[in-house]
């Protein structure tokens, strides 16, 4: 556990601002979990089950030293999404059914965690994340705002839901209208006066007496009612292998949602205070946060922006301060929660709306318009996908478009053609030198991304084409494989098929600069045999030797590139002589053997009617 390293390191003094990022934790925990439990489908007592196991937890296993763990309101959504088609909102089966969802996302996230799947995060396009993020926004807040109005809402997508709530506006509750425009406003003219004011706690208690006082609950106002005090036992769900697969894509959904909106949040936190992430081992925190939140009867969390932001601005130091909120959520379930039966719903409608008005981000999609339109217009997407289907749906769509992105763009063939930088032996991008020089008779070119079966066919095709509209003959065609890392059967059948059109047409096939795991799937392959052991190079500079090495006559552009050779050697011979009175053993065989050869080209090179060999 990392944790055991926080105890074995932990200063006293550190122990003051632990105790001040926790009140500021719970502060902020207990309103937003309350009203996040309503987004789950839950009661609310069952804010305060979660609450205390999904703190310690994350706390125990995961990396992050600032970063809570609470009720997210992506993931209660995604919650009561899945459940919902399998039982009533608020049944009995509803709240089983949540909590062995919360267990299954734990699962997946521990087992993804075990299998070193952290890089999983990086598949998931930005610009998606963005556009569903939005939409999820837009759909909690639909659902919501009924009861600012005192209406009850409807069913359906979110333009159904929109479509109701306009037609129905004439049957607003005035009092609970009052009520929930008086709390919003209140939040935000708090958080305007100071961000370090718990408002949402103080809107919560202000709310409370103004509804004791004035007694609105007789005047029409709907109120949480009854929450019953303490915690509940641990205890697995009772759910059969049915209920068990209808819940699986709902579990990955919110082990995969909870992930990517908790290791940004965490990096960010750990580049802060000089300390690294596990994206690993955030999974498993992650996971076993939610394993615990359902083996005591809560529903799936995830991370908390505002309360880990607000933890790291209090001072927090360690995970202890994670802890100690959890021991003062105890202490509110025990004792405060009779309290709690006068909250009116308005009130955690407006703390919820406020809440989920960040993840809303108007700015970061006029950024993508601005730089990319079509990043925008793949947020949009995911956006009016989630708006019009819903949220599991909709995550679907996001997933199935993060990867049909990827491959899409590795598909497309982005190829360079190299050639010799003016002076030197070194070749690059012709698009980057201002007076490249070609090898005469060879056309070089460097596909941009690894060979693999997605792009296999467009690179072949994008080759052949590149052949044909060459302004000079080519009797060789060099292909540099310096960014293939690996390469799959679909990518070496290629090859092989690429060699035997290029024979029909009289070129010869050379590869340079193979890496090891791409050498042994052209051996396996035959890619090897077929193409030759003589065309495979482990330089450019090599392959362009030996083309030269069979030219029937002296260029202009072949004395150039032997006369820059011709000093390049120099150089080496020189080097490797001035070191070789330094070297012992190994290094001094390696040297003089090295400095022989050299020398024996030098010889070769020289004269003026000398040859290619």
């Amino acid at each position: 556990m990392p944790f055991v390293a926080t105890v074995r390191g932990y200063q006293p003094a550190w122990l003051k601002r632990d105790l001040v990022g926790a009140l500021t934790v719970t502060a902020l925990l207990i309103p937003e979990n309350l009203a996040y439990a309503g987004l789950a489908g839950m009661p609310p007592a069952a804010a305060f089950y979660a609450a205390p196991a999904a703190l310690v937890l994350y706390a125990l296993f995961g990396s992050s030293r600032q970063l809570i763990s609470a009720a997210s309101a992506a993931v209660a959504v995604l919650s009561a999404a899945t459940v919902s088609a399998m039982a009533p909102v608020g049944s009995p089966r509803f709240v089983i059914l949540t909590t062995a969802l919360a267990l299954m996302a734990g699962l997946v996230s521990v087992l993804a965690g075990v299998l070193r799947l952290g890089r999983i995060a990086q598949f998931f396009s930005t610009s998606v994340l963005t556009g569903f993020v939005f939409g999820l926004a837009l759909i909690i807040a639909i659902k919501q705002v009924p009861k600012l109005f005192g209406i009850e809402g409807s069913e359906g997508n979110f333009f159904e839901r929109l479509w109701f709530l306009v037609t129905h506006l004439k049957a607003t509750h005035l009092v609970t209208l009052l009520v929930g425009a008086g709390s919003l406003l209140l939040l935000l003219g708090l958080e305007r006066v100071s961000k370090r004011l718990p408002a949402a706690l103080l809107v919560l208690a202000a709310s409370i007496i103004v509804t004791a006082l004035l007694g609105l609950d007789a005047r029409g106002v709907h109120v949480v009612g009854k929450v019953q005090a303490g915690l509940a036992a641990p205890r697995l769900p009772d759910v059969g292998l049915r209920d068990l697969l209808g819940l699986l894509p709902g579990a990955c959904g919110i082990a995969l949602v909870a992930f990517a909106e908790a290791i940004g949040p965490a990096r960010m936190l750990a580049a802060r205070h000089g300390y690294e992430v596990d994206a690993n081992r955030e999974l498993v925190g992650l996971g076993a946060a939610n394993m615990g939140a359902g083996l005591f009867r809560g529903f799936s969390v995830g991370s908390s922006l505002s309360k880990s932001a607000a933890n790291d601005a209090a001072g927090a130091r360690t995970e202890v301060s994670a802890l100690l909120a959890a021991g003062f959520t105890v202490l509110v379930a025990l004792f405060l929660m009779p309290l709690i039966r006068l909250l009116p719903e308005a009130t955690l409608a407006a703390i919820v709306v406020l809440a989920i008005s960040g993840m809303m981000d108007v700015r970061e999609l006029r950024r993508l318009y601005r730089l990319r339109r079509e990043d925008f217009i793949v947020a949009m997407v995911a956006l009016v996908g989630v708006l019009a289907l819903d949220v599991l749906p909709g995550l679907l769509v996001a997933v199935g478009l993060s990867i049909f992105l990827m491959v899409y763009r590795a598909s497309v063939p982005r190829m360079s053609e190299l050639g010799r930088t003016p002076g030197t032996l070194a070749f690059s991008d012709l698009r980057h030198m201002p007076r490249p020089l070609t090898v005469p008779g060879m056309l070089i070119l460097r596909p941009n991304e690894g060979i693999f079966f997605a792009n296999a066919t467009s690179l072949r095709d994008e080759v052949i084409d590149r052949l044909r509209r060459s302004p000079r003959p080519c009797q060789a065609l060099l292909l540099d494989l310096e960014v293939t890392a690996d390469l799959d059967v679909p990518g070496a059948d290629m090859l092989a098929s690429l060699r035997d059109d290029l024979k029909q047409r009289g070129v010869t096939l050379m590869l340079a600069r193979i890496m090891s795991p791409t050498r042994r799937m052209l051996d396996r392959t035959g890619v090897t045999a077929k193409v030759g052991d003589a065309n495979l190079h482990a330089q450019v500079l090599d392959a362009v030797v030996e083309h030269l090495s069979h030219s029937p006559a002296m260029t202009p552009e072949e004395q150039e590139l032997l006369r820059d050779g011709m000093h390049r050697l120099r150089a080496l011979v020189e080097e490797a002589g001035s070191t070789l009175d330094e070297s012992e053993g190994a290094d001094r065989e390696r040297l003089q053997d090295l400095g022989q050869r050299l020398g024996r080209a030098e010889s070769v090179l020289q004269g003026p009617g000398s040859t290619p060999h």
